[in-house]
Formats: C-alpha cells, structure tokens, sequence
C-alpha cells in the first residue's frame, strides 16, 4: 500500500489512540479561561472544515488557502483542515497591513481565503481588488453578509474523514518572509520537510507524549509551530499561554506544568525583571516540570543567561537559531552544558543538519575566519514559490546560504558575526530596511532615508530612520510616523527612533551604513553595555 505523506494524517492517528486526551490549550490567566482541544475534537472538526473547503469552495490539490488568524485554537484546526484537502495553507503575519495581505494573494491567487474577524478593518477594503478569492470564511463572532460563517460550518458541517493523498515533496505551507528588497518572499515547506522538522525537533529537544510545549510566541512564526511539531507527531500537549505579562506566563507555567518551550529574548527578560524588582515571588509558583527553555530569534545578551541561572538554577537553557527557509528553529543549538563556555555562540547543527562557514566561492574558511553560514539537511524549504531564480540564488548543490555571516571556532561551534543582509531582528520579529527606506522616500519633504537597527535593552534592536530632508524643508518624528500610518506600513515596521542628518553615501551610491553605525549604534551600544555591567 502507497504511504500517505499527508503531514495531517496525526490527527486521525491520535485521535484513533487518545480521543480524549488534551492536545491544545488557551490559558488566560487573568479571565480564569482555559479553552481545550482533545484529539478528537482536532480530527472532528479538521474535517468539518475540510470537507466544506472540498465540497463548497472546490479547493483541491495543487491549490493554496490564505489563512489569517491570531493564535487560537482556531488557528490550528485551519492549519491542519487545509492540508487534509491536499492543498497548501498559507499562514500570513498578523501584523501585516492591508498592502501586505493584497501582496500575498495577488503571489497565490487563492480562491478561499480563512479569517479571523479582527481582520476585518485591513481586508474589507481590499477585497475588490482581489477578485480571484471566491469564498472568505470568517472566523468569530462578527461575520459580514458576504463571508461564510466558521462556526456555522461547525455546526452544520459533514464529520466525514478526509485525507487527501499526498506526495512528500508537495507543497504543504507557504510562509511568507519579508524580504531585504521589501515584500514578502514566499518560502515553501512540503510535507516531507514539515515531517522532518518535526523528527529533527523531537530529537534535538527530547520532545514526545509526555511533554507539555510551551508555545508562547505567533503560530504564523516557524519557531513556535514547528518548535511545537514533535507533540503533534507523538501526542504531546501544546499550551498558547495567551497573555505574556510576566504574572499571567509564569501562572501559565505552573498551573500548566509546562516541561519546556522557546522564548523570544523581550518575553523571558520581561519575567526575569518582574522577579528582580520584587513584583513576582517565584517561590509561589511550582515551576519544578520546566526542564527547559530556548532562547532566540535573535542574538541572546549573555547576562539573560546569568540571571536565568540565578532566579532558575533547575532549568536548563539554550540559545537556538533558525531561519523560515531551513524550518525554523532549532537548525543550529548551544545546549546548557556549553551555555557558560561558549557565550556567544548559537551552538552546532541539530539532528540531521550539516553546517559550514564559506567564502564568496563556496568555499570552507579556516577556523575563526567570517564567512556565509550554510546549511543542508532535509528540513530545508523546496523553493520559494513562483520565484526560480532566487531559489538557485538561495539553495546551491543542496546547501541553504542563510545571508548570515558566523565564524567557526576550532571545535566547530558557530558565532555569529554579523547579518549579510541588514536585516533588523525587533523582539523576534523581522524587520527589513529596504521596505522602510522605499516607503519614507514618497515623502515629499524626504530627499533619503537609511534605516538601522538600533540597541535596545529589552527589544535588543529597533528600527532607527536617519532622515535627510529636502533643503529648506523642516519635519517633526510625529510627521514621520503619521506618515507610516496613513501610508499603511504596518506598525511594528515603524521606526522608533528618528534623527534628520545627512545620509552618507559611498562611490558606488550605496548608503553607507557601517558609518551610520560608528556614528550612532556603537556609542548606544557601548552605553547599554556600561549600564547593565553597572546594575
């Protein structure tokens, strides 16, 4: 008999073996809430959903459902109701704007579109243009004449199994990555791979039915879903602790018996603070199951590490990279036992991974040399889709070039040295200057713009715009962000520090950023550095 590679087939699976078991939680500490998924409950209304998406909208192998959503149970049931039709789910970034969004359905030209109703201000208006989608399920309590309802479709809908047979190497997920050069680049995970991500995450983490994954951070993101993978595979419990206030995570902790989880570098730092001043006593809290915690996303300050292990000395910590076109994290690990002695470093490849560090020809450099971190392994992403040329640009002879540039010290554990490509990393989430740059140029009091990561404390980067105006021109940082607004740049992309000056460039006509950061970035980081050695 032929192997289905549909990597939905574990909801039918453990469901079969433990209906009643609890596989998905909402915890809301401060409403008393607690919403649940058992696996027979996922498998339900998987197909529920699925057989509508099938029978009503004709979605079929070969086609490709947008999908927008906060965390949620929801969120996973459309997750995985799509991959059961065989078709491919395309989880968008809850922060895009609406420009982001039409950008995104104007690459897949899908014909259904899933929902959640707080989306409704950014897609309404953009609906007209997008006349190819067909259907848009609503997800919530507030559901325009012209969408279907989400929970109507629970009520009304056809409880039938269905599992569309796949290929391991058809498209499963479509991520959309903002790129350097502005919009989203569509990375593309197939089944195979999204099941070796699992397998690899399950071995490098110790993950399995006994776990309880702590998945604090957006599912849209490829850490904490494909970080969360191995308890889908092994029938293991997933906790969204939906409020991330130190009091409400670390009640989510304890009362959940959480065993381990990633967090970004603001998320655990903001725990650790509360604890420091007094605001939070530990001690009245049982944490004894947290094993584990990952941090990453974006280079780890050492001191989060020291303050760890003085407030936790039972738990064990990590410093975790990934990148979405090689499945997320857990590509490369620094594991506690090396956590002191290699401060700094984001560990070695995980299971299945090969890591090197190459020159401009592809080339392996020498120990302590900076080069492009490459990676390969079967957990990479097939392409990007509709997009040839840069997928050979990005994979060559089977290696991922990251456009991240690391070292290797003599005993093989990597660093980072610096990013290739200028890529702002504010709380975790990817922030690209370029599309900034573009946006703050149609100003027409701007003459150019350079945009920087900037140190923060508790963000570690921000997005930092230096401004040259038009002569004779004068504006405020309060124009500049009524701008971002009225322009639709999505919020987070905003810069959060702003100052007019001139924008160096060099012969070749590129902004000259290296100066930028000696002018700016080093003396704040310097500061930054001076005052956390002080507290």
């Amino acid at each position: 008999m032929k192997e289905n590679w549909n990597f939905a087939r574990f909801c039918p699976l453990n469901a079969s073996k433990f209906p009643n078991r609890e596989f998905l939680i909402e915890s809301w500490p401060s409403k008393g809430l607690r919403r649940v998924l058992t696996w027979k409950d996922l498998e339900e209304k998987t197909n529920k959903l699925a057989n509508f998406l099938k029978k009503e909208c004709g979605v079929k192998k070969g086609d490709i459902v947008l999908h927008l959503m906060m965390n949620s149970l929801e969120w996973y049931i459309a997750y995985m109701a799509v991959l059961k039709t065989g078709a491919a789910v395309a989880p968008l970034n809850f922060r895009f704007a609406s420009a982001d969004i039409k950008y995104s359905a104007d690459a897949t030209k899908c014909k259904v579109f899933i929902l959640g109703d707080g989306f409704l201000p950014k897609v309404e208006p953009i609906m007209p243009e997008m006349p190819y989608i067909e259907k848009y399920i609503c997800v919530g309590q507030t559901v325009p004449p012209s969408m279907v309802s989400y929970e109507e479709i629970m009520e009304k809908g056809d409880p039938e199994p269905i599992l569309e047979e796949v290929e391991p190497d058809d498209m499963a997920e479509l991520m959309f990555t903002s790129g350097t050069t502005g919009p989203p680049k569509p990375v593309c995970h197939t089944h195979k791979s999204l099941f070796y991500i699992a397998m690899g995450n399950a071995l490098t983490y110790s993950l399995g039915y006994e776990s309880v994954y702590i998945a604090a951070h957006p599912f849209y993101h490829s850490g904490s879903l494909f970080l969360s993978f191995p308890c889908y595979l092994a029938a293991g419990k997933i906790v969204m602790p939906m409020e991330l206030q130190p009091a409400s995570l670390i009640k989510t902790l304890a009362e959940e018996k959480c065993t381990r989880g990633w967090l970004t570098v603001p998320t655990w730092s903001d725990l650790l603070n509360a604890i420091e001043k007094g605001e939070i006593d530990p001690s009245q809290y049982d944490l004894s199951e947290l094993r584990n915690i990952e941090i990453g996303a974006q280079p780890v300050p050492q001191v989060i590490f020291e303050k760890s292990k003085r407030i936790f000395p039972h738990i064990k910590m990590g410093n975790i990279y990934g990148i979405t076109e090689g499945g997320g994290g857990g590509l490369t690990h620094l594991y506690d036992e090396d956590v002191f002695r290699k401060p700094g470093s984001i560990g070695k490849a995980t299971a299945f991974m090969e890591a090197k560090v190459v020159d401009n020809e592809g080339k392996e450099v020498p120990p302590g040399v900076v080069g492009e971190l490459i990676l390969r392994g079967p957990r990479l992403m097939k392409e990007y889709a509709f997009n040839p040329e840069m997928t050979q640009q990005t994979i060559r002879d089977g290696w991922l070039y990251t456009g991240d540039l690391a070292y290797m010290d003599e005993e093989g554990y990597i660093f980072f040295a610096d990013r290739k490509k200028d890529l702002i990393i504010r709380g975790g989430e990817n922030i690209f200057p370029a599309e900034i740059e573009d946006f703050l140029r149609k100003h027409p009091k701007i003459k150019d713009v350079a945009v920087i990561g900037y140190p923060h404390p508790r963000l570690v980067e921000i997005a930092m715009a230096v401004i040259e105006l038009k002569p004779g021109e004068s504006m405020s940082p309060e124009e500049v962000l009524k701008f971002c607004e009225e322009g639709g740049l999505a919020k987070y992309k905003w810069p959060e520090k702003i100052v007019f000056a001139e924008v160096p460039r060099n012969p070749a006509g590129k902004i000259d950023k290296p100066k930028l950061r000696e002018i700016y970035v080093k003396p704040a980081l310097e500061a930054m550095k001076k005052e956390q050695s002080q507290g």
